[in-house]
């Protein structure tokens, strides 16, 4: 399941999905790169990391949580939703 599957499904032409995939798979070398042309001071790296760690686990539990909480709720999403808890605590305590 990549960019590729996503665009052809959405209907678009084949050259744009392949163009797609391309821009996708350049995306790290850029974001990579841009590391040589500037860096971040120390005080702004907690705040910047702390904001994007923050929206990844907000998209991660939009898609989750309203799942877990649906009329019948499956016993194994409830089951991978605590093992994720439990594996976060675990490397934040290993971590500290």
């Amino acid at each position: 399941f990549n960019t590729y599957t996503i665009t052809s499904l959405y209907g678009n032409a084949r050259r744009k999905a392949v163009l797609m995939l391309c821009a996708d798979a350049l995306a790290p070398l850029a974001g990579a790169a841009s590391t040589l042309l500037f860096t971040l001071p120390e005080q702004l790296l907690g705040i910047y990391l702390g904001f994007f760690g923050g929206v990844l686990l907000y998209l991660a539990t939009s898609d989750i949580l309203p799942e877990a909480h649906h009329d019948h709720p499956a016993l194994s999403t409830l089951a991978c939703t605590a093992a994720g808890v439990g594996f976060i605590w675990l490397v934040v305590g290993i971590a500290a």
